[in-house]
């Protein structure tokens, strides 16, 4: 499904195909009345989302060439070429770079690298890694079905995945975590159980009160909902709430009950009566668990999250990490959640501000060197050492498949992009052509409409650290 780590960079098993695949109007100006230069401004997703390059270009250097040993790049020729996109006309004065060693943390460039500013979608970034350091790779979450014999009553009870299936999941043998699990797998399972005899019909309830937050965070603006770049952050769904199969479908405003209403259909397919539809109420005390089934791996979720930069995942990522990490399950609950795995493994938080976990809050507030610094701990770290397997390659995967194509950073980069009205950022690792792994982060903000001018500032850079064999 996708590739594994080695020294550092990783190899994609798997390039996403296909023009269709992704949404690209937001994130190329392709499209005239979404967010181009050409239409009049309208509010952009906080993430870039595109279609891989077909043929991809293969990797241009062999994993195993990352090593301490690699030469190191000179301090005054990359901190030249920082203090070229700060004073670069495309991005402007609030432009702030930061650029370490990614094994050993030595800064290379500095350019007001502590300052926060809003830093859009590489929010997600920070909500992932601060999950992986608390929970591990390997969390799952687990959807479950309790039953209460004397009322009728069988309640679907949320746990936080909101990639489930509709009917049988794939188990792992699909192209990512969406699906993994299902509401097919629950009602076979059920089934099956000695518990579960119902000999009058069943009613169907949903709990999702494990999480206690507004479905719909106050930081996120309309637009964001009406344009299906997010679903309600309820806990529970059937493909992220999608009502269509498109990627940007628009979403089920409860997700929660949708699922329900998948799982009445389930089961009255397979012969179980059931007495109207499904209804939100919490579990019977005295009821028992008859099925349960786990999500993907949560390092298959987050790969999910950063590649495609999935709004809803990412918030409700927050939220799952402050449920088992004994916090409120609020966006308050959720950054401190983040907070606390970040400074678990020894990653910058002063100064830190998270109203949300996806980044559309223009009231987030992080610095350059958050990032970087992020980057750096959680590779020298066990729960986080993998985190460059999920980010999407330059010229491969994701919302940097197209953006770097046919350059010098096209298999050697790893990064997550970011995007607001005034609002770029690009935050990651990179390569040289001496083979130092580099850690890096680019943010602007407060800047004229438009995506296309600071994205093109900042990719020189990126482009220009690929090409480096620039050692003092």
């Amino acid at each position: 499904m996708r590739g594994k780590v080695v020294a550092g960079i990783a190899i994609p098993a798997l390039v996403l195909g296909g023009v269709g695949a992704y949404a690209v109007a937001d994130a190329y100006d392709v499209v005239p009345g979404l967010i181009t230069n050409e239409a009049a401004p309208v509010a952009p997703a906080p993430f870039l989302t595109a279609a891989a390059v077909s043929p991809a270009p293969s990797p241009s250097f062999p994993a195993s060439s990352v090593s301490a040993d690699a030469p190191v790049p000179s301090r005054s020729i990359v901190q030249a070429a920082a203090e070229q996109v700060r004073a670069d006309e495309r991005t402007g004065e609030s432009t702030n770079v930061s650029v370490v060693d990614a094994l050993t943390g030595d800064v290379y460039a500095d350019v007001s690298a502590s300052d926060v500013q809003v830093p859009a979608s590489t929010t997600k970034l920070l909500t992932a890694v601060g999950a992986l350091a608390a929970l591990g790779p390997d969390h799952r979450m687990t959807t479950s079905l309790v039953w209460e014999r004397n009322s009728g009553v069988l309640t679907l009870l949320a746990g936080g995945d909101m990639l489930l299936a509709a009917g049988a999941g794939h188990g792992g043998a699909g192209e990512d975590a969406n699906g993994f699990a299902g509401i097919g797998d629950l009602v076979a399972a059920a089934l099956q159980s000695a518990d579960f005899a119902p000999g009058a019909p069943v009613s169907v309830l949903v709990d999702d009160s494990a999480f206690e937050a507004e479905p719909v965070n106050p930081e996120w603006p309309q637009y964001a909902l009406d344009q299906g770049y997010i679903a309600p952050a309820t806990g529970l769904a059937v493909d992220i709430a999608r009502m269509t199969d498109e990627h940007y479908a628009p979403r089920y405003p409860d997700p929660s009950v949708a699922a329900g209403d998948v799982l009445v259909a389930a089961l009255r397919e397979a012969g179980v009566q059931v007495e109207g539809e499904a209804e939100r109420a919490s579990a019977p005390v005295n009821g028992i668990e008859v099925a349960a089934v786990q999500g993907a791996p949560l390092s298959d979720v987050l790969f999910l999250l950063l590649r495609d930069s999935d709004n809803t995942i990412a918030e409700i990522v927050g939220l799952v990490n402050a449920l088992e990490t004994g916090r409120a399950t609020t966006p308050a609950g959720a950054a401190e959640a983040t907070r606390a795995g970040l400074r678990s493994i020894g990653a910058p938080v002063d100064g830190l501000v998270l109203l949300d976990g996806a980044g559309f809050s223009e009231n987030n507030r992080i610095a350059p060197a958050h990032l970087t610094g992020a980057i750096v701990a959680s590779l020298d770290a066990e729960p986080t050492a993998d985190l460059l397997d999920l980010l999407p390659v330059g010229g491969l995967e994701g919302t940097v498949a197209t953006r770097f194509a046919g350059t010098d950073a096209a298999g050697v980069l790893r990064a997550k992009t970011g995007s607001l009205t005034g609002v770029t950022s690009l935050a990651g690792t990179v390569q040289t052509a001496d083979g130092r792994l580099l850690a890096f982060a680019v943010l602007a903000d407060g800047m004229p409409y438009g995506q296309a001018a600071p994205r093109a500032a900042m990719d020189e850079l990126i482009q220009t650290l690929a090409g480096c064999g620039c050692e003092d």
